[in-house]
């Protein structure tokens, strides 16, 4: 399956999901925000039980997920860790991480492993920070996303219909 089918396949599942938009658009929103937090193992259980709480849609916010992927995920944690570590020395707290020029993922997992404070710190007070606020930008997004969506498919199925019920009861157009 291709990205863009792949992709085309997620978007009417959402819009065929039976809620409301603003739960649709809440799920979708908090499972993008939380991509951003540090604790990768676990952004389907912190984006459900969040959906839960909030009363937001529990599959799409699962599906909000996926905007955290390998290809976003170096990026997100990069400003999440930055703003951390940058709010850290305003209080001066000297846990801030410094990344080393050539970063993978065995050297974040030494230093992780060696020093957890020094990463994990920031990293979740960044990465908890920008969650919260991208719910706040994303939500508006989604929202306007989900409503045009479900209008669209609405308006599609009230033209089937119809043009089935002309063509059972023999009228004109």
């Amino acid at each position: 399956m291709g990205w863009i089918r792949a992709f085309h396949y997620t978007r009417h599942r959402v819009v065929r999901l039976s809620d409301t938009t603003h739960k649709i658009a809440l799920g979708l929103a908090l499972g993008a925000g939380i991509s951003f937090t540090p604790l990768l193992g676990t952004h389907f259980i912190q984006a459900g039980a969040l959906a839960y709480m909030l009363r937001a849609n529990f599959i799409s916010a699962l599906i909000g997920t996926f905007v955290g992927n390998p290809w976003t995920f170096p990026f997100m944690w990069w400003a999440a860790i930055s703003l951390g570590s940058y709010l850290l020395g305003l209080f001066g707290v000297s846990a801030s991480a410094t990344l080393p020029e050539h970063v993978d993922f065995s050297t974040l997992w030494e230093i992780f492993r060696n020093e957890p404070v020094r990463i994990f710190l920031p990293w979740a007070l960044g990465g908890y920070l920008i969650c919260f606020t991208s719910l706040i930008v994303t939500y508006p997004m989604f929202y306007r996303l989900v409503r045009t969506a479900k209008k669209a498919r609405t308006k599609a199925r009230l033209r089937k219909v119809r043009k089935a019920a002309i063509e059972i009861t023999g009228q004109k157009k």
